[in-house]
């Protein structure tokens, strides 16, 4: 690396720090205790982790571009792989026991509904909180390196597009923590799946389709007033102990807003679900692992990459979204 690129990585690492600090809220995001320490709460188990990793370390998605290596770290060791810090220990260790436990993972369907249940709701509680934790990272990102605009825009008063979103995100952690009380089902899970081997892939993330596999649009993510996170499906990969626990499912009183894309999904088979799932993942999210070897593979696929890079949120055209529809297309890492 060239002394420049040095210096520039050394400025981006503290600048990094210091929007880490900026970004951690005054109290914990679950129970709402102000003066506990927010902790390092992992978005994907660390016993996932371990099996994926190559002697400890893991690649994130983000490591498919071409440059970024060279300035931002995308490997990392386990323990510091996606965590973040809001919410407290106490929280961390009691409100996601059901589903970081292996044996919930490996006999999921052996479960009674009450503890399926919890353990869907955990995850999704999980993937919210991370997704929570990216927008405050980008926002007090924003704050840091374009200060006279931030403060313009707090000036004037106007509701942000980073306010609404977290907003939106907030009110789902209450209503899944309210669920979590309940005693009905709140899902339909679409697909689930152990596989019988252990894929190099590890995920937990949540996706909003914005187009069927018809091309047609389901909404539009810039209309503030009329859409929300009851479009979101929820999706994990968890490989683990020599074979992979693979779901996605959606919460039960939302899923007619999004009966096409469910619609398509269903008619698909088995394989091609899965390999749907998989070029889903490439198209709307960048938090995922892969395994150092598999990672290099599949950067050497330049077809797939480039579906990677020009669907990436800072960059995407919403028509190219619509390349769903030909997710046959591509290869699937997941087989």
């Amino acid at each position: 690396m060239k002394p420049k690129d040095i210096e520039l990585k050394k400025q981006i690492n503290g600048l990094l720090r210091t929007v880490d600090q900026d970004a951690k809220p005054e109290h914990c995001l679950l129970c709402g205790k102000k003066g506990e320490p927010v902790c390092n709460s992992h978005i994907v188990p660390q016993f996932i982790l371990k099996g994926i990793s190559d002697n400890g370390m893991i690649c994130y998605g983000q490591s498919l571009f071409d440059t970024i290596d060279n300035l931002i770290e995308t490997k990392k060791g386990i323990n510091n792989s996606f965590t973040f810090r809001l919410i407290c220990r106490d929280c961390d260790q009691k409100k996601f026991a059901t589903y970081e436990d292996p044996n919930t993972i490996i006999n999921f369907e052996e479960l009674d509904n009450g503890k399926k249940n919890a353990a869907l709701i955990e995850m999704a509680l999980k993937t919210h909180l991370a997704h929570i934790n990216t927008k405050a990272h980008v926002y007090a990102l924003n704050q840091r390196v374009y200060p006279v605009e931030s403060q313009t825009i707090k000036n004037n008063g106007e509701i942000t597009a980073y306010e609404i979103d977290i907003d939106e995100h907030l009110r789902y952690i209450k209503d899944l923590t309210r669920a979590r009380k309940s005693t009905s089902f709140t899902f339909d899970v679409l697909y689930n799946t152990l596989l019988d081997y252990e894929v190099g892939i590890a995920a937990q993330t949540i996706i909003a389709y914005q187009y069927d596999l018809k091309g047609n649009k389901l909404f539009e993510p810039k209309d503030f007033i009329t859409t929300n996170l009851t479009r979101y499906f929820y999706l994990v990969i968890f490989p683990y102990n020599g074979k992979t626990r693979i779901m996605f499912y959606i919460e039960r009183k939302y899923k007619y807003l999004v009966k096409p894309i469910i619609d398509d999904f269903l008619s698909l088979s088995d394989e091609e679900k899965l390999h749907f799932l998989f070029i889903s993942l490439i198209i709307y999210d960048e938090q995922f692992y892969i395994n150092p070897t598999l990672q290099q593979r599949i950067k050497n696929d330049k077809k797939l990459v480039k579906l990677y890079t020009i669907t990436d949120a800072y960059f995407v055209n919403d028509d190219t979204r619509k390349e769903i529809k030909n997710f046959r297309k591509y290869n699937n890492y997941l087989l």
